[in-house]
């Protein structure tokens, strides 16, 4: 049986760390052009980008993705998550004679490298075990990490440090992956898990740490801005960044 897939972009307009981060112009696009233009590159049936804003919702459409409404108010707050916005689009893109996808790609704006080949396995992986519930890329984290206690001092986050030891190798840690650089779920979790919509059973597709490079801050940007508009291009930014089609969106 076909199953829809669908990517979505959520694009809210009110960031706060940086005022419209998801459409400031790195490389002669708006930021959130490269994760349409991924969406595209995957060859699936819809690439809709769910937003608040005239001006993103028109920059969406130039870059040839779907944006048939503006998300409401519930979706679109400063603590509005991610089963919102899925329930904003459960509630509003049938009225416009969009059917609901059997799966779901999530793609930040904000999280431009990505590999083709990884996201389309995570889809292969949805349809053919119907037992997984999800797919998470995942990148390798650092688990060595500290806190500041009240008294201003640093101390470990985790348990397992050797007690009398300042410096402790990696291979002495338990292995950790960062999520959030790509999420593939099944539509039906919505209904399942509520706001654990990724569900229990999730599978781990690995990937190189510049998959966990997020835009949140002006350095973010920065460093961001730097990978992409560097000539020539190093391999692995060339490897993990799909190139928008379109002409630039004029200012």
């Amino acid at each position: 049986m076909t199953q829809l897939v669908y990517a979505f972009i959520p694009a809210r307009s009110g960031s706060k760390g940086l005022a419209d981060k998801n459409i400031r112009p790195i490389g002669g696009h708006p930021l959130m052009a490269y994760a349409i233009a991924f969406g595209h590159a995957l060859g699936i049936d819809r690439v809709i980008v769910s937003t608040d804003s005239d001006e993103y919702a028109r920059i969406a459409r130039h870059y040839g993705a779907d944006c048939p409404y503006l998300r409401g108010a519930e979706a679109s707050s400063d603590t509005a998550m991610e089963e919102a916005i899925l329930a904003d689009m459960e509630a509003n893109l049938p009225r416009y004679g969009i059917p609901m996808p059997d799966i779901w790609l999530r793609l930040k704006p904000t999280n431009p490298f990505r590999r083709v080949d990884h996201a389309l396995q995570a889809v292969e992986i949805l349809k053919a075990r119907p037992e997984v519930d999800s797919v998470r890329h995942v990148s390798a984290s650092e688990t060595r990490l500290c806190r500041v206690n009240g008294e201003g001092f640093l101390e470990p986050l985790l348990s397992g440090w050797p007690e009398g030891r300042s410096v402790i190798r990696r291979t002495e840690f338990p292995k950790a992956y960062q999520v959030f650089n790509l999420d593939v779920l099944r539509h039906a979790n919505l209904a399942r898990f509520g706001s654990g919509y990724m569900g229990k059973a999730i599978a781990p597709i690995f990937g190189e740490a510049i998959t966990g490079l997020d835009v949140n801050d002006s350095d973010d940007f920065e460093l961001v801005k730097a990978l992409i508009e560097m000539r020539p291009r190093p391999a692995i930014v060339a490897r993990h960044l799909i190139e928008p089609e379109f002409a630039p969106y004029p200012d």
